[in-house]
This record gives structure tokens, sequence and C-alpha cells, in this order.
């Protein structure tokens, strides 16, 4: 039967699908060294099918679809995002299943097209290796907090976070799309939670500008960081979700990770995935006043 018609991709969207955007990557409960390990094996095979010099076109072409079936059946086995391993079938892999002798330069479209891919894979195991060693950055559990935590409870600096998780020593962690909510904030909603959040920001700005985003010591034996990417980002419509994927992918490859809300919704989401929750103590809820006098951070 002939196969399936390719579907109808632009240039210009094709070039974005190149792009491995960034958004927490939901990863299943994998052993890290082994996921990394397969997409290395992975990406080799993918780079190999440009050494199949002398073969015809109709063997370049099957040697190439089955490299990006296994690169899929992995993506598949590590990720749990359908759009990680749906890039691997572009604009690009439709046109070289059309591909037949006929064709101009078909052996340079697939080599391009592999490489293209390998540097795709590669680009996914280095993330998975940047996880890998954040884990290890700074000792203690990981505790991430939601926008709804800094906004109406005590400053960070002023929580017993050890009372509160019940350890001897946290990391509180902050994901990128709560600071992104707390700017939003700024222009929005009570003039009160609006300052709040400006001097939130600022007093975040101070203290983890000079490290990148990474840990920083905020008190004895607490430390609080900004995980911070440099690729392009795709924001997800649902913040919730995003901080639930950030927590999931943290507890998948075995980081001991609680999340920090007083949300009911977030939390019932949470404990749906089998993730630790800590609902916030009552006790350091905000007290309401016309100005703000304790410390912003």
């Amino acid at each position: 039967s002939a196969p399936p018609a390719p579907p109808v991709v632009s240039r210009k969207a094709s070039r974005a699908s190149r792009t491995l955007w960034f958004v927490p990557l939901a990863i299943k409960e994998v052993a890290l060294d082994n996921a990394i390990e397969r997409l290395r094996v992975s990406a080799w095979a993918l780079g190999n099918v440009a050494g199949g010099a002398g073969t015809s076109v109709p063997e370049h072409v099957n040697r190439y679809l089955s490299q990006v079936e296994s690169a899929e059946a992995q993506l598949r086995s590590i990720f749990m995002d359908p759009e990680v391993w749906n890039r691997l079938h572009g604009e690009q892999f439709w046109a070289i299943r059309a591909l037949s002798s006929g064709s101009p330069r078909p052996i340079a479209l697939i080599d391009a097209e592999a490489q293209e891919q390998q540097r795709y894979v590669e680009s996914l195991m280095e993330r998975l290796k940047q996880l890998g060693d954040r884990i290890t950055m700074a000792p203690g559990r990981l505790a991430v907090l939601d926008t709804h935590v800094l906004l109406h409870f005590q400053p960070p600096s002023q929580v017993n976070w050890k009372e509160v998780l019940g350890v001897d020593a946290v990391r509180l962690v902050l994901p990128l799309r709560v600071v992104e909510e707390l700017d939003e904030f700024k222009y929005r909603g009570r003039d009160d939670l609006a300052d709040r959040a400006r001097r939130l920001l600022g007093a975040l700005w101070s203290v983890l500008e000079s490290t990148k985003g990474t840990p920083v010591r905020l008190t004895e034996g607490v430390t609080i960081e900004l995980p911070v990417n440099d690729e392009p980002r795709r924001r997800t419509l649902d913040a919730d979700e995003e901080v639930l994927s950030e927590c999931s992918t943290l507890a998948a490859v075995g980081a001991p990770v609680t999340l920090v809300t007083d949300d009911t919704g977030m939390s019932l989401r949470a404990v749906a995935r089998g993730l630790a929750v800590v609902r916030m103590p009552e006790k350091y809820l905000r007290v309401r006043t016309p100005s703000e006098n304790a410390p912003p951070l």
C-alpha cells in the first residue's frame, strides 16, 4: 500500500521544529545514566547513516528510516511529552520517505537530515546531563515553591523551612514560570500584591543574579535557586502543569523533591501524580498592611 501522505508543514514551522524549545522535560522514571547512554547510542547511530556510501537510494532511505524508528523508540521510553519524539518527523523526514532513484541529490538530503537529527538527540542528552549536574549542586531536600506561597506567606527568609519539611537541609526551588507569574502580578491585581511582587523580584535578582540562578545560601541549612536555560522557551498554557512537570522530572530521576503549596487544586493534582506535597502552615500567612515592612525575601 502507498505510504501515508506527508502532513502540510510550512518551511517556517519546519525550521522552528529544529529547536528544542525549553520546557521542563517530563521524564519517565528512569536511571539517568542509563537514559543518557541510550541517547548517546541513538545519536551515534543517526550520525552513522551518512556512512552508507555505495548503497542504492532505497537502501539508504531504509537505513535512515530504521535509525529514526529506533531513536523514536528510545525517546518514547524516556520522555512523556509527545512533542519530544514528534520532532523527528518534520518536513524533511516526509520528503525522504518519498525519495526515489530519480530524485535530485537524494543521498545528500538523507545524510544532512540524519546529522541534524543526531544533533537534536545530542541536545536532549545534554539536557539530561545538565539535570544530573543540577541535582548534585547542593545538599538538602528539594522544595518547589509555587506563586501562591511567595505572594501570600511570609518571605522565604522568614520561614523555618527545616521545620516545614522535617529535614536538616532544604533547597528551595523557584520554577521560572513562578517568577514569570510574579512579573505579571506587578501590573495587575491588588496594589499590595503588586508591590509585594516587585519587592520579591528585586530581592531575587540581587541574590541570584551573580550565581545565574544556581543554589545560593538563604539561611542556615537553606539554599534558594532558580533553574534557567539559555535555549528558546515554549510556555505552556497551564502554569500549574509546568510547575508539576518540574517536580515530576526531579522525582523521576530519584531526586528527593516536595511541592510546597497552599493551593488545594495544585495539591490534589500533585498527589494524583504520586508527588510528595506539604501544605504551607497557616502560621506563616502574611498579614495585610498598608505598607510592607517585612524583608522582601
